[in-house]
């Protein structure tokens, strides 16, 4: 290592420290100057990083979310229980969710949240939500009978009839998950099936230990290789519809669910997609 690496080494720490920290009071204040408040449906995609500044545990944090939607509104993660492969490699692979005990691989903040007594968690085989707040068990509920996990009666359903907000903090727009329900809404109008000609049996296990044989959708390798998510962004950063701020040395966006599903209608009217 040189000797101006083994220098940034050292100093990014001291910077962060003290002139890029935070603690949870602060990011509340920021979360509520950027749109949030309480009764609000929000779903959190985020990374925890060693660097983000944060005064604080992983819990803290999710301490502090809650506060900022209360106990009347509604704190929804993902909790997928594979990281770096797609639903259908993890199925192909013999994979099982179990609702107790399949650990969430979307990330530390994540996994702390499925742990909390009080958050509750979907039963899809493959997309399975956690949430918490008055409206927890209503958000989760008969994910496994949605033969889609992202189409009608599903959580992300829900999220836009509640009209939900996604947070971002620290991660890519590439991990909001809400954008396969946006393109399970324009599916019929693709040029190319979204889905897998034939749906997948998957192994659901409950938290009575019962073992539940689910059919699932899942999306085709064809969709995957044509998704062009950039031009998604594009179309909402032209209308002026993701907010970005910043605590310490967290970068936050926050998106509203119905503004991205208008936006999304807007571009099929207009003959545009973010696929090829």
């Amino acid at each position: 290592m040189s000797a101006v690496q083994k220098l940034k080494k050292h100093v990014k720490p001291f910077l962060i420290r003290h002139l890029f920290s935070y603690d949870k009071a602060a990011l509340i204040r920021t979360l509520g100057r950027s749109g949030l408040q309480p009764d609000d449906a929000l779903m959190v995609h985020a990374s925890w990083l060693s660097h983000n500044g944060f005064r604080g545990r992983p819990v803290e944090l999710i301490e502090a979310l809650k506060a900022v939607v209360g106990p009347g509104g509604l704190l929804s993660m993902t909790s997928m229980p594979y990281h770096n492969e797609s639903s259908a490699q993890f199925l192909e692979r013999g994979g099982v969710m179990d609702v107790r005990r399949s650990a969430s691989r979307m990330g530390l903040l994540t996994e702390v949240f499925r742990r909390n007594r009080e958050t509750r968690r979907s039963l899809s085989p493959t997309h399975p939500i956690l949430a918490w707040g008055e409206r927890a068990d209503w958000f989760v509920a008969d994910h496994q009978n949605c033969l889609s996990p992202f189409g009608p009666g599903s959580p992300f359903a829900k999220l836009l009839q509640l009209d939900g907000k996604i947070l971002t903090l620290d991660a890519p727009f590439s991990t909001i998950t809400f954008t396969h329900f946006l393109e399970d809404r324009i599916a019929s109008s693709l040029p190319f099936s979204l889905y897998e000609p034939q749906p997948r049996t998957a192994t659901v296990v409950d938290d009575q230990d019962r073992h539940l044989e689910v059919p699932v959708r899942v999306i085709s390798r064809e969709a995957n290789a044509r998704r062009r998510e950039e031009r998604l962004v594009a179309a909402l950063e032209r209308e002026g519809l993701l907010h970005r701020s910043r605590v310490g040395n967290t970068r936050l966006l926050l998106v509203e669910c119905r503004a991205m599903t208008d936006c999304v209608d807007r571009m099929v009217a207009a003959g545009q997609s973010f696929f090829d």
